[in-house]
């Protein structure tokens, strides 16, 4: 039996051997005689970027940041909210009266 098929199975069938076992005392075996004969991965093909593709991605990530942005201030105005409905929760529970706080002042948006 040709000694590659060892690796192919692993080592553990047809020797009876774990996997580790195997590489961990037979390590300059595999380094001398199998792992040469292991095909290089093959390389991805390069792709020229045209320059439609490229203004379809700067408009995608231009439209991208816009949302985040809008997220954002969306994102502010919610947590005011719960943080005003916070307040007016505890001070019903407390049986405290509910003040008005003023809003928290945030630069107008663009």
């Amino acid at each position: 039996m040709p000694a590659s098929s060892f690796i192919a199975a692993g080592g553990k069938i047809l020797l009876g051997i774990p996997h580790a076992t195997f590489h961990r005392h037979y390590a300059d075996l595999i380094d001398r005689h199998f792992r040469p004969r292991i095909p290089e991965p093959a390389q991805p093909a390069t792709t020229t970027s045209s320059s439609a593709a490229d203004a379809r991605a700067e408009a995608n990530l231009s439209r991208l940041r816009r949302e985040n942005t809008d997220l954002r201030r969306t994102l502010a105005l919610y947590e005011e909210a719960i943080r005003q409905l916070a307040l007016e929760n505890d001070a019903l529970r407390g049986g405290g009266a509910v003040v008005p706080l003023p809003t928290r002042s945030m630069p107008v948006p663009p």
